[in-house]
């Protein structure tokens, strides 16, 4: 074990975990595809589509659906534990960085809305017109809305990484692994977890691995075991969790009951896959354009008013005109359609509204800075 609080430099940032990040955002798609399989919208009035992958069955087709499910899970862990990696690194909070992503967060939003409101000629409740408003208030993503809470944090965090002895570093993290994913992993919400607090314990548990454990983060035979360990034991619970289901009554709908953000061997799986994307030495221009995408690609193909009119509409025309005989083959047929629709809005937003973004961004951070700085020197005087 490596006892300095210095990880080796790496230089730049590899296409390997690029890779990883792109693959994270198709698994995101492809759980949300079927999130609207299993999750009747109450503003379409059609329902035939939706199959109930919760139930324990004997439909293996069923339970293949229930285990892509966590495909969410996944992409979600992706994303967190990759830019939780370089986080560590930082110093310093990017506020412009924060005003900038607030801001693509609103205008993706209200260009839907003006979108949709004149596809329905204003037929719209006005809760979700108030939501579409205020997109970051309201939680319509509820991972960015996470990731604006927890980023300015990070070099708080960050602080006590460094400077608190390795066995205190150790011990916060097992505790909080423990209350945090272990306990909850049966019922979520134990001990008042929540996305943010699930973070932080994730957090300081990169930020072990990172300075105290390089000799295991580094060796790929060990990241490969992690793996293996990590996706039997999610994939092979479900297995057993519908084996129960069909002889045990009070486990016949819930399949899905290990889909949690804070499943521990999801996480462990995910840690492997970083540490084993970051040993893959490429450059690959491409790759690296596409996962800078990702972001524009979740706020497009996952905006409210997408999500619950459209999607369901997808599902409702594939199972009147093919039925759910090839619902495996659809689902990913669906996943690659709403993914290229992510994507060309993505490249369409970068090269026309974003620059209108970022010249507003250029503008107004220095002038919200100043009345910032203003009110800071205000409250210095109070005594």
């Amino acid at each position: 074990m490596v006892r300095t609080k210095t990880a080796p430099k790496e230089n730049g940032r590899d296409s390997g975990v690029e890779l990883l990040k792109l693959i994270g955002i198709l698994l995101i798609v492809l759980n949300h595809i079927i999130q609207t399989l299993h999750t009747p919208s109450s503003y379409v009035p059609y329902r035939d589509y939706v199959i109930d992958i919760s139930r324990a069955t004997t439909n293996i087709k069923y339970v293949i659906l229930a285990m892509l499910r966590y495909s969410g899970v996944v992409g979600n862990t992706i994303f967190f534990v990759s830019s939780a990696w370089y986080l560590l690194d930082s110093n310093k909070t990017n506020k412009k960085k924060i005003l900038h992503m607030i801001m693509d967060v609103w205008f993706i939003s209200v260009i839907t809305l003006i979108a949709v409101y004149t596809r329905k000629h204003g037929n719209l409740d006005k809760k979700m017109i108030t939501q579409q408003l205020f997109p970051i208030t309201y939680n319509t993503n509820w991972y960015v809305t996470c990731y604006l809470l927890f980023y300015p944090m990070h070099r708080f965090l960050n602080m006590i990484i460094k400077k608190i002895e390795q066995k205190s570093l150790l011990k916060i993290t097992l505790v909080m692994l423990f209350l945090h994913t272990v306990v909850n992993i049966y019922e979520y919400g134990h001990y008042f977890t929540n996305y943010l607090i699930l973070w932080v314990a994730i957090y300081f548990a990169i930020g072990y691995i990172k300075f105290y454990m390089t000799g295991m983060s580094d060796n790929i035979r060990s990241n490969i075991k992690l793996v293996l360990i990590g996706f039997v034991c999610t994939y092979g619970g479900i297995i057993l969790t519908n084996y129960i289901g069909l002889h045990y009554k009070p486990y016949s709908n819930q399949l899905l009951k290990w889909a949690w953000n804070c499943n521990p061997f999801i996480i462990m799986m995910v840690i492997g896959l970083l540490n084993l994307a970051r040993n893959m030495h490429f450059k690959s221009r491409v790759i690296n354009y596409l996962s800078g995408l990702s972001l524009l690609i979740y706020l497009i193909h996952e905006n409210a008013l997408f999500r619950t009119f459209y999607r369901p509409k997808l599902w409702h025309y594939v199972y009147v005109r093919f039925g759910h005989s090839n619902v495996i083959l659809w689902t990913f047929v669906l996943t690659l359609v709403v993914f290229l629709y992510g994507l060309i809005g993505s490249i369409i937003y970068k090269y026309t509204v974003q620059k209108l973004v970022t010249k507003i961004c250029d503008w107004s951070y220095p002038k919200l800075a100043k009345i910032y700085g203003k009110i800071e020197k205000a409250i210095f005087k109070i005594k």
